[in-house]
């Protein structure tokens, strides 16, 4: 009878019925023992237990079933007994197995059987191939898909990538399809964003804009002056005016400041204004004026006496005139005062002696007068002719020549001069004969010494001596005089001639 037919390929196994043979039975039949050696007996029938072969030696009845289709039954041959068949398929399809099992550790359990040797096929995504015993073997599951048998493709359908900027999906034959390129970002197969990464961009409010990986934009901090191409920048927000010192600016559509021309006076707020130069002076009549800040003149308080440079200043009334300290002053355009030549004055009478006995006070012990005409001396002419003093000349000399005088108040300069010549006898150490320059005060009977010859200073020739008075006597009325002693023995004459007082003064 027939039991298995594909592929036009007809199989006959004939059946040998007795009753020491098996029943049918779905799981594979056990085979008798392999002889040790000779020829093959006759196969037993599938699924009947093996009868004893005929014609078989030494080999083993099992052996020839198993050449016939891995079916066979345990036959005993001469010599030995038949060995064990191979697997077998059952009549339903399903797989059997003995009590080892099929040899590749049973891989074909629950697939038919019903293929040829290299046929292939698919089990969901597990490649099958039927292997020489008609038994399916599994191969190793496909990473992508499986076709006909065998792994196929380099993808899962379905599947979607990007490659670059170029969405990819997964056809159903395993292959990737590439869709037209992104305008923006391509993620995980898909187009997606608003704008290219790395693009910038300034928001409808001024705000800077970065765009990010996923093609979105992300906002910055407003900018405080200017956004452009997504960057802050500037200096100053457009339209606004200004000024750099005193030159007018106003601020660009790029946020740059632009100069004008330098104001005359002043910048205030991007415009030229004012009259004056801030911090400038000047004078308004005697009114001191100040320029503001806004370059406007401020006027201050009248100058009491003269406004110069936009400043009170000076101490005075310029033209005003004054007496100070005996020197006349005028009040220069400064409001300063000035020192104008004042000529001295000489307060003396008779100050050479040539008007005689006039206006000085003569005292002596001798029996001629101090005041003397030089043409009775023989040695000694006057400085100023005709007339001289002459004091001493004479033992016990007591002589006092004076005049009283009256310094103006205010005087700044006192000054007396006058020429001397001193003879003398005396030859002795120290002083034995001596005349004094006096001033004496009657009021407060005080006398006071200016200046001592003596006999040791005797001189050849008229000799000048000057002295400043003290300006304590500005204001006072004195005496001004000479006075001479001399001793018992030896004469000294003191001669004076062209007295002077010199008093610089103005009136009060």
């Amino acid at each position: 009878m027939t039991r298995l037919v594909e592929g036009r390929r007809w199989v006959l196994l004939s059946f040998v019925w007795a009753g020491a043979c098996g029943s049918i039975n779905p799981q594979q039949a056990d085979g008798g023992a392999a002889g040790a050696s000779g020829a093959a007996g006759i196969a037993g029938t599938a699924g009947v237990s093996g009868t004893a072969g005929t014609g078989g030696t030494t080999g083993a009845g099992g052996d020839a079933g198993a050449a016939a289709g891995g079916r066979g039954g345990a036959g005993s041959g001469r010599g030995g007994s038949g060995g064990g068949g191979g697997s077998i398929v059952n009549a339903d399809g399903s797989v059997g197995k003995d009590d080892g099992g099929p040899a590749d550790g049973g891989a074909a359990d629950a697939l038919p059987s019903d293929c040829m040797l290299g046929d292939r096929r698919c089990d969901m995504n597990t490649p099958l191939t039927c292997d020489a015993n008609g038994v399916w073997q599994r191969g190793a599951v496909c990473t992508n898909m499986c076709v006909a048998g065998a792994c196929v493709g380099v993808c899962t359908p379905g599947a979607k990538m990007c490659v670059g900027n170029i969405p990819q999906l997964c056809d159903a034959t395993g292959n990737w399809q590439a869709a037209p390129a992104c305008a923006f970002v391509c993620r995980q197969g898909d187009c997606t964003g608003v704008c290219q990464p790395g693009a910038r961009q300034c928001s409808a409010s001024g705000v800077p804009q970065s765009c990010n990986a996923n093609g979105d934009w992300d906002s910055g901090a407003a900018c405080p002056f200017v956004c452009s191409q997504g960057v802050c920048s500037g200096v100053c927000k457009p339209g606004q005016a200004g000024c750099s010192n005193n030159v007018p600016q106003t601020c660009t559509a790029a946020g740059d400041w632009q100069s004008g021309s330098a104001c005359q006076f002043v910048c205030n707020n991007g415009q030229c204004a004012g009259s004056c130069t801030p911090g400038a002076r000047q004078c308004a009549d005697n009114v001191p004026q100040t320029c503001s800040a806004g370059g406007v003149w401020q006027s201050g308080t009248a100058c009491p006496y003269v406004c110069a440079g936009g400043m009170c200043g000076g101490s005075c009334a310029p033209g005003a005139m004054r007496c100070a300290n005996g020197q006349k002053q005028i009040c220069d355009a400064s409001g300063s005062w000035q020192d104008t030549t004042t000529p001295p004055v000489q307060l003396l009478m008779n100050p050479s002696f040539d008007a005689g006995h006039t206006a000085w006070s003569e005292t002596t012990l001798s029996m001629s007068t101090i005041i003397t005409s030089d043409s009775g001396l023989m040695t000694v002419k006057a400085q100023t002719p005709s007339y001289l003093a002459w004091l001493g000349g004479y033992s016990n000399a007591q002589d006092d020549l004076s005049q009283v005088v009256t310094i103006p108040a205010g005087a700044s300069s006192i000054a007396l001069t006058f020429y001397y010549l001193i003879q003398t006898q005396e030859n002795a150490p120290g002083i034995s004969d001596s005349m004094q320059l006096y001033t004496y005060d009657p009021g407060s009977a005080k006398y006071t010494a200016v200046a001592t010859f003596n006999d040791n200073m005797p001189t050849s020739t008229w000799t000048r001596f000057s002295v400043n008075l003290p300006l304590s006597l500005a204001g006072q009325t004195f005496e001004l005089g000479f006075q001479a002693t001399t001793d018992g023995a030896k004469n000294t004459n003191f001669f004076v001639d062209s007295v002077s007082l010199d008093v610089t003064a103005c009136a009060p």
